[in-house]
């Protein structure tokens, strides 16, 4: 007899991409903020690695946490006055 597993638990690798895309698309809005202020000259291999760490860790935390995560986020930036 086959069962069929509809378990609301389960995740799917497709669930997890648009949150990732987002949390990473927000982390990129991060970076570019201070780079408009700036000259991109200035980058280098740390400042580089740095965002790349910056972008992953806001789509993982993305992945975790979801729209809390999004949200404190925009919170906090719409408390900077930019």
């Amino acid at each position: 007899m086959i069962s069929n597993n509809t378990d609301s638990n389960q995740h799917s690798p497709t669930k997890n991409i648009y949150p990732f895309f987002g949390g990473a698309l927000l982390g990129v809005i991060i970076l570019i903020i201070p780079a408009t202020y700036g000259q991109f000259n200035d980058f280098g291999l740390v400042q580089l690695g740095f965002g790349f760490v910056l972008v992953i860790s806001c789509g993982l935390l993305s992945i975790l946490w979801g729209e809390k995560f999004i949200d404190a986020v925009t919170r906090i930036l719409n408390s900077t006055g930019l």
